[in-house]
């Protein structure tokens, strides 16, 4: 049994004691009401620092993540020509043995002219190359990548959707998966993320079963929620779920360019088939509408109880949906793109007002249903950070995109945690710190409500995570 002493459950100020036993919190209140041996217990001393429900990433690629970590990072470079491009990797100092040269973060929609696949064959690299956009939908390579992954550039556009070979990549850049997998667990915990939900696309059986591994092998210390990909709902009929890997909403990308009529068309026949929880990618105002229109105007009838994600709801605007705020809709918004991404939106944003990005704010205060989604690695997965770009929305260069409503931490915290939980319909057990719950629980190394600035938040660490009542991550 674990005793937390001295712990301010936030956003209390009262200082309580948490009794665990068994993974679940069986005690909330004053020391001198538990009534047990102290030898039979591992007393924790929280010393009056803030004690939260851990964490739940609720958008998040951990394979990508930690394909990244073998990857050299070009999110901090600014490419305006081919020019800057072709000294860039003229004057790059790498291992000329690799297998594989692996970017990230590319950003290529600053340039006036297109690239091609000729274009990267030019710079002479001699070994396959593969630069992910910093969004991960676009892939740029070089011909001996398509010859290595055996693909055919005639049967692609380029750059490449990532969709369409994105396991063929996978395959080849998984040398270093366990040693990467290391860091990256260590990483997680280090953050306090006690739930994670892999909402990538395509995600098929294969990974499903590379993720039963990996919990088997206890390699990856947080509970995992894993969408389906709608592509491969055929192949999760006789799944068993557990609470530390369980089958998540089914995931949709859906084309742009498709009309409304198609989109019911294959909306409506995985409604008819499926009675799973539905969450979409939806960062364009149009894509929203459709969406939103086709489920609650059209579909309506099929939908039941179950939940709608609106994943990243980029330009989600609030105010023209409040008939459906109180349905079963979820906002997953990424606040932390503000910061890594927030100079690129200033300079290029022309057809969304840029204030309106990532609403998450205007959408709690109208009573909407917001959880929060790192979307690792293609943005920080810092938990301080997110909470800090979320209360300020400030760029990595400082400038300010401004919101007309305000958002205060705890609100924050709560779509970190129980929120993200509802959208999971795991709120019965996880999301907070209450008696019968999971004990999913992190330590602070302050007390969050005495800070007198925002920007102390970021020098907020977690000093103590536990998993299902077991101590994942206890600070030197």
């Amino acid at each position: 049994m674990k005793l937390l002493v001295n712990a301010k459950i936030f956003s209390s100020k009262r200082p309580q004691s948490i009794l665990i036993q068994n993974e679940k919190i069986i005690f909330i209140g004053d020391f001198k009401d538990i009534n047990i041996s102290n030898d039979s217990l591992e007393i924790i001393d929280c010393k009056n620092n803030s004690v939260l429900p851990g964490f739940i990433d609720g958008h998040c690629h951990p394979f990508e993540t930690i394909s990244n970590l073998s990857s050299i990072d070009l999110s901090n470079e600014s490419f305006r020509s081919k020019n800057d491009i072709y000294n860039f990797f003229k004057n790059l100092k790498f291992n000329k043995d690799l297998k594989l040269l692996k970017f990230h973060g590319f950003e290529h929609r600053y340039l006036n002219s297109d690239l091609s696949l000729k274009f990267f064959d030019d710079l002479n690299i001699n070994i396959p190359l593969i630069i992910k956009h910093r969004t991960g939908h676009l892939i740029f390579t070089n011909s001996l990548a398509m010859k290595y992954a055996k693909l055919n550039i005639k049967n692609l556009e380029y750059p490449i959707n990532s969709m369409e070979i994105h396991k063929k990549f996978s395959d080849l850049s998984s040398e270093n998966f366990d040693y990467n997998l290391k860091i990256y667990n260590s990483n997680l915990i280090k953050f306090g993320y006690t739930t994670i939900v892999d909402a990538g696309a395509s995600n098929d059986i294969l990974k499903f079963k590379k993720y039963q591994e990996l919990k088997s092998a206890k390699s990856l210390s947080p509970n995992i929620c894993f969408m389906i990909g709608s592509n491969h709902i055929n192949e999760f009929q006789n799944i068993n779920n557990n609470k530390e890997l369980f089958i998540g909403p089914t995931k949709f990308m859906i084309n742009e360019y498709l009309d409304i009529l198609e989109i019911e068309n294959l909306l409506k026949k995985h409604l008819t088939y499926s009675k799973n929880d539905i969450a979409f990618h939806a960062i364009s105002s149009e894509m929203i509408f459709k969406i939103i229109h086709i489920l609650y105007e059209k579909l309506s009838i099929l939908l039941s109880d179950r939940n709608i994600r609106l994943e990243h709801a980029t330009e989600f605007i609030p105010e023209f949906y409040l008939k459906y705020q109180s349905k079963n809709l979820f906002l997953i918004y990424n606040p932390n793109f503000i910061y890594d991404h927030g100079d690129f939106y200033i300079e290029n944003q022309d057809e969304f007002e840029i204030e309106s990005l990532f609403n998450l704010a205007e959408s709690m205060n109208k009573g909407y249903n917001v959880g929060l989604g790192t979307d690792a690695p293609f943005g920080n997965y810092n938990p301080f950070r997110m909470i800090f770009t979320a209360l300020n929305r400030i760029t990595k260069n400082n400038k300010i995109i401004k919101s007309e409503t305000t958002i205060n931490i705890e609100d924050i915290l709560k779509a970190f945690s129980i929120n993200n939980a509802r959208a999971l319909n795991t709120n019965g057990t996880t999301g907070s710190v209450n008696i019968g719950k999971n004990a999913d629980l992190i330590i602070l190394n302050n007390d969050i409500n005495s800070l007198c600035d925002n920007s102390e938040i970021l020098n907020t660490k977690v000093i103590h995570t536990i998993i299902n009542g077991k101590s994942e991550y206890i600070s030197c």
